[in-house]
């Protein structure tokens, strides 16, 4: 009997238990997109845009810019004005990208400054099998063109190996990007 009078207990608690309503009060969903409007900062205009994911503007700072710098209604806004030449900022916590626009919009020449920061893999492979023991304690990036396409690309890597310190200076471009698997 007294299994009986807890077995309907039990039966009656989760019935009532699995009856109730939860009634939630309406959300409101907006999509955000990742523009920002530029802001004037003496002869140029700086953006802060936030990105999508962390690293994302340091990956490829040229690629964010075209994908999150509208120049033509930047030209648009700012036709009143006729400037010769348009130097537009991108900043971030690690770096800063300037690139400088014709009247026409045309991307003339880039500039790039960004510290510690992932180093692409090859760099990191060259860097660790030329560098031994050593610790990579900060690093610095920096890089400049013309148009969209880079002239010269340096990074300087600062290294620690117990009380030593030394400055590494890598090129990009003078690294292999074929590896050979050994023993």
């Amino acid at each position: 009997m007294k299994t009986l009078f807890i077995s309907l207990l039990l039966i009656a608690v989760t019935a009532f238990g699995n009856a109730q309503e939860i009634e939630l009060d309406e959300a409101e969903v907006r999509l955000e997109t990742n523009k920002s409007k530029f802001v004037k900062s003496g002869d140029g205009f700086t953006y802060a845009v936030t990105e999508k994911h962390s690293g994302e503007f340091e990956k490829d700072p040229v690629a964010f810019m075209r994908s999150n710098l509208d120049i033509t209604a930047m030209l648009k806004e700012l036709a009143k004005e006729n400037f010769v030449s348009y130097q537009v900022t991108f900043r971030s916590s690690k770096g800063y990208l300037a690139a400088e626009f014709d009247k026409n919009g045309e991307l003339q020449r880039t500039s790039q400054k960004f510290k510690n920061i992932a180093l692409p893999s090859a760099l990191r492979s060259e860097l660790y099998s030329s560098n031994k023991g050593w610790t990579m304690i900060s690093n610095k990036y920096m890089a400049s063109g013309k148009g969209e396409f880079l002239d010269k690309e340096i990074y300087k890597i600062r290294l620690e190996n117990a009380n030593q310190k030394r400055t590494v200076k890598l090129d990009p471009t003078t690294i292999s990007r074929v590896s050979v698997a050994s023993n």
